[in-house]
Protein backbone atom coordinates (compact mmCIF):
# COMPACT_ATOMS: atom_id res chain seq x y z
CA UNK A 1 0.00 0.00 0.00
CA UNK A 2 2.76 2.46 0.87
CA UNK A 3 4.82 1.47 -2.19
CA UNK A 4 1.71 1.75 -4.38
CA UNK A 5 2.51 -1.56 -6.07
CA UNK A 6 -0.54 -3.40 -7.37
CA UNK A 7 1.73 -6.31 -8.30
CA UNK A 8 3.16 -6.65 -4.78
CA UNK A 9 -0.33 -6.39 -3.29
CA UNK A 10 -1.84 -8.95 -5.68
CA UNK A 11 1.02 -11.36 -5.03
CA UNK A 12 -0.10 -11.63 -1.39
CA UNK A 13 -3.30 -13.38 -2.56
CA UNK A 14 -4.13 -16.89 -3.73
CA UNK A 15 -4.96 -17.22 -7.43
CA UNK A 16 -8.68 -17.65 -6.59
CA UNK A 17 -8.86 -15.07 -3.79
CA UNK A 18 -11.81 -12.78 -3.15
CA UNK A 19 -11.34 -9.14 -2.10
CA UNK A 20 -14.59 -7.58 -0.88
CA UNK A 21 -15.53 -3.94 -0.37
CA UNK A 22 -18.79 -3.99 1.66
CA UNK A 23 -18.95 -0.18 1.56
CA UNK A 24 -19.19 0.96 -2.05
CA UNK A 25 -16.44 3.38 -3.08
CA UNK A 26 -16.73 5.67 -6.10
CA UNK A 27 -13.46 4.49 -7.63
CA UNK A 28 -14.49 0.82 -7.50
CA UNK A 29 -16.43 -0.76 -10.34
CA UNK A 30 -17.68 -3.64 -8.18
CA UNK A 31 -18.16 -4.56 -4.53
CA UNK A 32 -15.78 -7.52 -4.84
CA UNK A 33 -12.89 -8.76 -6.94
CA UNK A 34 -12.59 -12.42 -7.88
CA UNK A 35 -9.06 -13.76 -8.28
CA UNK A 36 -5.52 -12.46 -7.98
CA UNK A 37 -5.48 -11.06 -11.51
CA UNK A 38 -8.71 -9.11 -10.96
CA UNK A 39 -7.18 -7.67 -7.76
CA UNK A 40 -4.02 -6.73 -9.68
CA UNK A 41 -6.01 -5.14 -12.54
CA UNK A 42 -8.37 -3.18 -10.29
CA UNK A 43 -5.66 -1.76 -8.03
CA UNK A 44 -3.52 -0.96 -11.10
CA UNK A 45 -6.44 0.94 -12.60
CA UNK A 46 -7.35 2.83 -9.41
CA UNK A 47 -3.79 3.59 -8.32
CA UNK A 48 -2.73 4.40 -11.88
CA UNK A 49 -5.26 7.23 -11.96
CA UNK A 50 -3.60 9.00 -9.03
CA UNK A 51 -0.50 11.22 -9.17
CA UNK A 52 1.12 9.64 -6.08
CA UNK A 53 0.28 7.25 -3.24
CA UNK A 54 -2.42 8.87 -1.08
CA UNK A 55 -1.77 6.62 1.95
CA UNK A 56 1.26 7.96 3.78
CA UNK A 57 1.29 5.75 6.86
CA UNK A 58 -0.48 3.33 9.16
CA UNK A 59 -0.85 3.55 12.92
CA UNK A 60 -2.74 2.18 15.85
CA UNK A 61 -2.84 -1.23 14.15
CA UNK A 62 -4.61 -3.76 16.34
CA UNK A 63 -4.76 -7.46 15.58
CA UNK A 64 -7.49 -9.51 17.25
CA UNK A 65 -7.24 -13.21 17.98
CA UNK A 66 -9.90 -15.48 16.58
CA UNK A 67 -10.69 -19.13 17.20
CA UNK A 68 -9.64 -19.88 13.60
CA UNK A 69 -5.83 -19.69 13.10
CA UNK A 70 -6.38 -18.85 9.41
CA UNK A 71 -8.53 -15.80 10.20
CA UNK A 72 -7.15 -12.42 11.25
CA UNK A 73 -9.12 -9.32 12.19
CA UNK A 74 -7.21 -6.05 12.05
CA UNK A 75 -8.31 -2.56 13.00
CA UNK A 76 -6.15 0.36 11.91
CA UNK A 77 -5.85 4.05 11.20
CA UNK A 78 -4.17 5.36 8.08
CA UNK A 79 -2.95 8.80 7.11
CA UNK A 80 -3.94 10.11 3.68
CA UNK A 81 -2.99 13.10 1.56
CA UNK A 82 -4.87 14.43 -1.45
CA UNK A 83 -1.94 15.47 -3.65
CA UNK A 84 -4.14 17.76 -5.76
CA UNK A 85 -5.47 19.89 -2.89
CA UNK A 86 -2.86 19.19 -0.21
CA UNK A 87 -5.60 18.08 2.20
CA UNK A 88 -4.39 15.66 4.87
CA UNK A 89 -6.63 13.48 6.99
CA UNK A 90 -6.79 10.23 8.92
CA UNK A 91 -9.23 7.44 8.24
CA UNK A 92 -9.98 4.03 9.72
CA UNK A 93 -10.51 0.53 8.51
CA UNK A 94 -11.32 -2.94 9.75
CA UNK A 95 -9.97 -5.84 7.72
CA UNK A 96 -11.00 -9.46 8.01
CA UNK A 97 -8.49 -11.75 6.33
CA UNK A 98 -8.61 -15.48 5.81
CA UNK A 99 -5.47 -17.23 4.69
CA UNK A 100 -4.78 -20.42 2.81
CA UNK A 101 -1.28 -21.91 2.73
CA UNK A 102 0.22 -18.59 3.85
CA UNK A 103 -1.49 -16.37 1.26
CA UNK A 104 -4.63 -14.26 1.61
CA UNK A 105 -7.61 -16.20 0.32
CA UNK A 106 -10.40 -13.83 1.32
CA UNK A 107 -10.24 -10.22 2.46
CA UNK A 108 -13.16 -8.08 3.54
CA UNK A 109 -12.15 -4.40 3.65
CA UNK A 110 -14.41 -2.19 5.80
CA UNK A 111 -12.72 1.14 5.05
CA UNK A 112 -14.47 4.39 5.94
CA UNK A 113 -15.47 5.25 2.38
CA UNK A 114 -17.38 8.38 3.38
CA UNK A 115 -14.38 9.91 5.18
CA UNK A 116 -11.96 8.98 2.37
CA UNK A 117 -14.32 10.26 -0.34
CA UNK A 118 -14.76 13.54 1.53
CA UNK A 119 -11.01 13.93 2.11
CA UNK A 120 -10.17 13.23 -1.54
CA UNK A 121 -12.94 15.48 -2.86
CA UNK A 122 -14.92 12.54 -4.23
CA UNK A 123 -18.26 12.92 -2.46
CA UNK A 124 -20.11 13.73 -5.71
CA UNK A 125 -18.81 10.50 -7.28
CA UNK A 126 -19.76 8.54 -4.16
CA UNK A 127 -23.31 9.91 -4.16
CA UNK A 128 -23.59 9.23 -7.89
CA UNK A 129 -22.40 5.63 -7.34
CA UNK A 130 -24.91 5.15 -4.55
CA UNK A 131 -27.78 6.54 -6.60
CA UNK A 132 -27.05 4.03 -9.40
CA UNK A 133 -27.07 0.97 -7.13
Amino acid sequence: MLDFSADDLANLFTHDAVYEFPFLAPQRSADHLDGREAIRADFSRVWGSLPAPPVTGFRDVRIYDTTDPDTVIAELEFDVVDHLSGTRFTSRSVLILRSQDGDIHHLRDYSDVLRVSKGLGRLPQLFDSLSRT
